[in-house]
Formats: C-alpha cells, sequence, structure tokens
C-alpha cells in the first residue's frame, strides 16, 4: 500500500508547460492505476528524451520503488529506492549549479534527499525519520522561503510540521532545534494548500490530509468531501477507492460504500500477486466495518479475524482499527478477556492511529455502542 512522505507528483490540469509534460503524466497517472511496468517505461522514456524536465527524475524513482513494492515487495523496495535516489540525487545537484534562479531545480533536490525518511516510517524508526527528514526539509523550507507561491512546496514542509507535531516532547524539541515547526495545525494547515492549490503534488497532499481526517483526527465529513474528488479525478486509483468507501461508511451511507467496495474488491483482483495480497486483508476488513454498521456482528467478527490474520503490508493502520474492531465486537458478546487482547494489539502497534487512542479507553471500560 502507498503512503505517507512519498511526495509523488502529478499536475492539476493537463496544459502542456514543458517540453514532456503529456507523456509525463501519462506515467505519472500509470502508477497511481496501479501500471507500474508502463509507468516505469514510459518515465524512463521522458527521463531520457527530456531529463531537463524538474519532475522526471523524482517521479521515476518513486515509479521504480513502486513497482518494487508490487513484484518483489517491500524490503527488496528499499533497496531499489536508495539505488535510484544515488542516480537522481546528482542529477539534480547539476542542474542546481547550472540554473541557480529555477525553483523546482531545488526543490526536487532536497525531495530526493529527504525521502529516504520514507523507508524509516515504514519501519517504525520515529528518530530516523525526523532525522532523514530534515536534510530535505531545509532545503525545501529555502525554496519556500524565496518562492512562496510554490504551491507544492508547503506539502513536504507540512507533513514534516505535522509528523512532528505529533511525536513526543524530545522529539518535538529536536525538530524545533533544527528549525521545524512541530505543529499539528499548522501541518495540516501547509498539506491543504497544496492540495487545493499544489501543481504537481495535490494529489498525494490530498490523500494524506485524507488520511488525517479519517484515521487520526476522525473529521469523516472533511475525509469524504476530499476522497470523493480524488476518486472524481482519479477514478483507477485503488487507494483513493479506498479512502472513499471508509468515508462513506463512518458517515453511515452503507448502500454507497457497499457499491464503492464491490468496485474496490474488482479493482483489486486486477493487480499485481503482491499487491492483491496486500490489499484484500484491509478489503476484508471493510467488509467486517460495514457489516458492524449494519449490525451484522458475525460476518464482522468472521471477516476482521481474516483480515487480521492475513494482514502484510507495511503501514498497518487497518491492522490497528482491526484489532479495535474485533475488540468491540468482544465486548458485545461478552469476551471481555479477548477484548482486552484485542485492545492491548492495536496499541502496541505503536502506530499513532486513533484506533490506539481509542483501544487505550476501552482498556478502562468495556466498548458500548452509543445511542443516537
Amino acid at each position: 500500500m502507498r503512503k505517507i512522505f512519498i511526495f509523488a507528483l502529478i499536475s492539476v490540469s493537463m496544459a502542456a508547460d514543458r517540453p514532456g509534460d503529456d507523456r509525463l503524466w501519462e506515467g505519472i497517472y500509470s502508477f497511481y492505476n496501479y501500471e507500474f511496468n508502463k509507468s516505469v517505461s514510459i518515465l524512463s522514456e521522458v527521463r531520457e528524451l527530456h531529463p531537463e524536465h524538474p519532475t522526471v527524475h523524482f517521479t521515476w524513482a518513486v515509479s521504480k520503488w513502486l513497482r518494487a513494492q508490487a513484484y518483489n515487495g517491500i524490503e527488496e523496495s528499499y533497496d531499489t529506492l536508495f539505488a535510484s535516489l544515488e542516480k537522481i540525487i546528482p542529477v539534480y545537484n547539476d542542474y542546481v549549479e547550472q540554473y541557480p534562479d529555477e525553483p523546482e531545480y531545488r526543490l526536487y533536490a532536497a525531495a530526493a534527499k529527504g525521502v529516504k525518511a520514507r523507508v524509516h516510517l515504514g519501519k517504525k524508526e520515529w528518530m530516523s525519520v525526523v532525522m532523514e527528514g530534515i536534510k530535505g526539509y531545509s532545503g525545501i523550507r529555502a525554496v519556500h522561503n524565496k518562492n512562496p507561491d510554490l504551491w507544492d512546496a508547503y506539502f513536504p514542509i507540512g507533513i514534516l510540521n505535522f509528523y512532528a507535531g505529533n511525536m513526543s516532547g524530545f522529539v518535538q524539541f529536536l525538530a524545533g532545534f533544527v528549525g521545524i515547526d512541530a505543529d499539528k495545525v499548522l501541518g495540516m494547515e501547509q498539506m491543504t494548500i497544496t492540495a487545493e492549490k499544489g501543481k504537481f503534488a495535490w494529489i498525494e497532499a490530498s490523500q494524506i490530509v485524507v488520511f488525517v481526517y479519517l484515521w487520526m483526527d476522525q473529521d469523516f465529513e472533511k475525509a469524504l468531501t476530499i476522497s470523493q474528488r480524488l476518486v472524481d479525478r482519479i477514478p483507477k486509483s485503488i487507494y483513493n477507492q479506498h479512502l472513499y468507501t471508509e468515508s462513506l461508511i463512518r458517515l453511515n451511507r452503507l448502500d454507497e460504500a457497499e457499491a464503492n467496495l464491490r468496485l474496490t474488491n474488482e479493482m483489486a483482483e486486477k493487480l499485481p500477486s503482491l499487491s492483491k495480497k496486500g490489499w484484500l486483508p484491509t478489503l476484508k476488513y471493510h467488509d467486517a466495518l460495514l457489516s458492524f454498521y449494519k449490525g451484522d456482528t458475525d460476518r464482522a467478527m468472521e471477516m476482521v479475524t481474516q483480515s487480521i490474520n492475513e494482514f502484510n503490508t507495511e503501514l498497518d493502520t487497518p491492522l490497528g482499527f482491526g484489532y479495535l474492531l474485533r475488540g468491540n465486537i468482544h465486548d458485545l458478546h461478552g469476551n471481555r478477556s479477548l477484548a482486552v487482547e484485542d485492545y492491548r494489539s492495536a496499541v502496541r502497534l505503536d502506530n499513532y492511529s486513533a484506533a490506539m487512542t481509542e483501544a487505550k479507553e476501552y482498556l478502562r471500560r468495556p466498548f458500548e455502542p452509543r445511542v443516537e
């Protein structure tokens, strides 16, 4: 599955501002649609024909990384990402020297240096996330300070500010010491600016903002508004459909959610085998959550248990909510000891999601359904 700190790039419009733009966007849409071989092929072509394009080298590295995840697994994908970064960082450094007045080269040079933080995020190496992120942050912030209308730059700044603001006091102190504003609210404001105005990073920014609204802040109305925009513009992205389905469930729009979940399952059947294996447990969690909202706790228990047992992806937010859901069902069935076991499992994931917060609450008192 996709997630935080990718800073993958895509344009708001199809207007051709630079040579190679149209073909570049074909490649970008391809990796959002899980057509990874096609994406790498197209972006390699654009990289060869238009090496001066500021976006293409970074996007090519991302496409190689995502393809490796889909076909070779998470650990091997890290090696692919690092090898790609070793190739593109010197290219960006050269362009920064040749074109010192072109801010986009500086932006992508800094982003490439900071993207290693994404690997540490997947491994939950929290301190390393901040330390690697700092390497890109200072460069991006310098570009932003000189070019405040470069809306894409708000996203990487905002995500690190948000992330640091969610950490412990010590990490926040360290972040502040090196110039990061460890402020969740400010970080969300900055990411939202890119989501609304960004030229290349609006999709990634929008997805992260929905992630926060769904699984951290639990502002489901806002999550639905943004995820609706994502599926309207990029309907073939299974991740966008995934965000939209959960937003619908949480707002009790269950018929729409059921229809969208069927669509997403159909999309999953066409994925590469490792991607499909990664997605199915999350879709089973959605089946369980939908069943729970419908009052069918037996099916919800069956599907969430399958989801937990089969879960195998890098970032484990759905797993935490799976444990939380199963704990809730155990409480409803009077199986308090089993509920406590699941709540403790959710807390042990240490993934800073709302599932952790709720699980701690239900460790103190059993879950009871809310009376509307």
